[in-house]
């Protein structure tokens, strides 16, 4: 069926009108109807066949289905006695915790709106966002009477509701609390008592309801605050769903590492997982230390990035079973075919054998999916397939002129997955989409093309590029991905430094594989492989022109990367590239 369909197709050479992607695929996956509901509501639904399934493993709790939604209830009840209403926002400041999961649930149900804020930022930065989100509820961690106080002085907050330290592996909700009208600070495990005073009636709600506010990752600039409904998280699993072609992720248990802030650690990992009824292994504290225990829970999938997958490589024992590993998606910086390679030979070595491993690509505007790794054929040169039942379309930047298949531009996506908007931000709203062929798109900032199988080539991204005195543009990520097969480097980062005669060069900060010493000879094999035609893991031979190569290198042990998404920190890297030109330090720099 599939092969006959692609041997009658008539190719236009433009992916919105031929939509390569759909090829081979049902016409209710082509056209899917995402329901009309709230995730609480298609959560308890879906499952009402596995209520007795882990859904949470997280730490040394565990907790099923038929839990995960009592307390849900419970939570949700104890918030409209202590006044919440539908559209409030609620903001929440704590690891990846099952209470946490726990307070979306709820707030879903009543039809508030949850946030979830970077646990490790500064008081500063969380009553920035309470007061913005005007957020009459605030659930933090760990936090003392004193801090508490503080938050109530500098924000609207009316209520604080924490969550004590010796009680996050505790699911009882039943401990004693009466609230007094002079007293703003609630336990959380005092939820069921304040909840008895409310009447449990079932709530419904609209798709078109916003559900959650959460973060971009801010690695080039400021995070936005990016709203999603409730369509738009159930659209991105059900687009997700049908372009796998498997019922379920391939798995029981998912890994989560990313932290909730952001779309892949929460809306992606998380609620995919939970609409699957698979169960979310939380790694709420993951480290060199702790990565060992959380891979003896026994993950199917894990939802990582290449920087996951080195903490993996560098502090797993020799010894330890990963054999319950089928699938590593990175869904944060790409993962090179060469990295992939490794990480695939070290998982076979620890007896997982047919790992799959892929890199997906998205947006926090898109739930974080915008193309699927998932059971299709694995090309690791490319980040995956168009998601079936969306449209998508490659544009010159500039003129947003739609380009054929194989030239390169700008990754346009349409869909239901798509974010309502930027809080408060309707001129950044309207800057991110632009309509054509009466369809929403939004411009994604990620260039590179599709092929007419529907596979997209990531070959930068719109932030990270810059143009020299000839007016020749340079991708930085293009760059980088190059240098990166090369046989003495592990890693590396591409950014750009100001010259006085070609506005702008790029500097490379190197990590080198083990054994591989950081000398000038080293220095020179790097240029010498720069000048040659490069091969990639396809095959094909690629050539740097003269001005995509690093007009310094310099070498580091590891690479900055932003706390959570664990992507490349280019911010710091252009800071420091910067600081040294400016006071003319040389160690390890060298100018070609």
């Amino acid at each position: 069926m599939e092969e006959n369909e692609k041997k009658n197709q008539k190719f236009t050479g433009y992916t919105s009108i031929d939509k390569p992607q759909n090829n081979g695929y049902s016409f209710q996956a082509k056209h899917p109807i995402i329901p009309n509901m709230s995730i609480y509501n298609a959560i308890q639904l879906l499952s009402s066949f596995y209520r007795k399934n882990d859904a949470i493993d997280c730490l040394d709790l565990t907790a099923n289905y038929n839990q995960l939604l009592k307390d849900a209830v419970t939570i949700s009840l104890a918030l409209k006695e202590l006044g919440v209403k539908k559209g409030n926002i609620i903001s929440v400041s704590m690891p990846n915790f099952y209470q946490a999961v726990a307070v979306f649930l709820a707030c879903n149900r009543i039809g508030a709106v949850t946030t979830f804020l970077n646990s490790g930022a500064a008081q500063e930065e969380i009553n920035e966002y309470l007061n913005l989100f005007e957020s009459p509820i605030f659930i933090n961690y760990d936090k003392t009477k004193e801090e508490n106080i503080l938050i109530k002085k500098n924000t609207g907050v009316k209520y604080v509701i924490t969550l004590q330290k010796n009680k996050i592996n505790q699911l009882s909700l039943k401990d004693n609390y009466c609230i007094t009208s002079d007293d703003f600070t609630v336990d959380f495990n005092s939820l069921e008592s304040i909840s008895k005073f409310q009447k449990n009636k079932l709530e419904l709600h609209s798709g078109k309801d916003n559900s959650l506010i959460l973060f971009t990752s801010g690695t080039t600039g400021k995070p936005k605050s990016v709203v999603l409904t409730n369509e738009n998280i159930l659209a991105a699993g059900t687009y997700l769903k049908n372009s796998s072609k498997v019922k379920s992720l391939n798995g029981n248990k998912t890994l989560v590492c990313v932290p909730f802030t952001y779309p892949y650690g929460f809306a992606t990992s998380t609620i995919m997982t939970l609409l699957t009824g698979k169960t979310a292994i939380l790694a709420p504290n993951i480290s060199k230390e702790t990565i060992s225990y959380y891979m003896k829970k026994g993950p199917n999938i894990i939802f990582g990035s290449p920087a996951l997958l080195e903490l993996i490589m560098k502090n797993i024992p020799i010894e330890q079973d990963l054999s319950s590993v089928t699938t590593f998606i990175s869904g944060g910086d790409f993962l090179t075919p060469s990295h992939s390679k490794r990480g695939k030979k070290f998982f076979e070595e620890h007896g997982a054998m047919n790992v799959e491993m892929g890199n997906g690509s998205g947006n926090a505007e898109t739930v974080s999916c915008g193309t699927n790794p998932t059971g299709i054929k694995i090309r690791p040169e490319t980040a995956g397939k168009i998601l079936v039942g969306t449209d998508a379309m490659i544009v010159d930047p500039k003129t947003l002129e739609e380009k054929k298949y194989g030239e390169e531009g700008l990754l346009c996506v349409s869909g239901k997955h798509v974010f309502k908007e930027y809080y408060k931000e309707p001129e950044l709203t309207m800057e991110a989409k632009f309509t054509k062929n009466g369809r929403e798109y939004f411009k994604t900032g990620t260039i590179g093309f599709v092929d007419k199988e529907g596979y997209f080539t990531l070959t930068g991204r719109e932030s990270r590029f810059y143009i020299i005195s000839t007016l020749n543009k340079v991708y930085c990520d293009r760059v980088q991905t190059l240098l990166s097969a090369f046989d003495c480097i592990e890693d590396c980062a591409i950014v750009k430094v100001p010259d006085q005669d070609m506005l702008y060069v790029n500097k490379a900060y190197v990590v080198l594989k083990k054994g591989i010493l950081p000398t000038k000879e080293t220095i020179e094999t790097i240029y010498k492989c720069c000048m040659k035609p490069i091969a990639t893991s396809t095959g094909k031979m690629e050539q740097l022109k003269w001005y995509e190569i690093p007009t310094y290198i310099e070498f580091i042990d590891e690479l900055p990367r932003r706390s959570g998404t664990e992507k490349i920190d280019y911010t710091q890297l252009e800071k420091d590239a910067k600081d040294k030109m400016s006071v003319n330090k040389n160690l390890m720099l060298k100018k070609r």
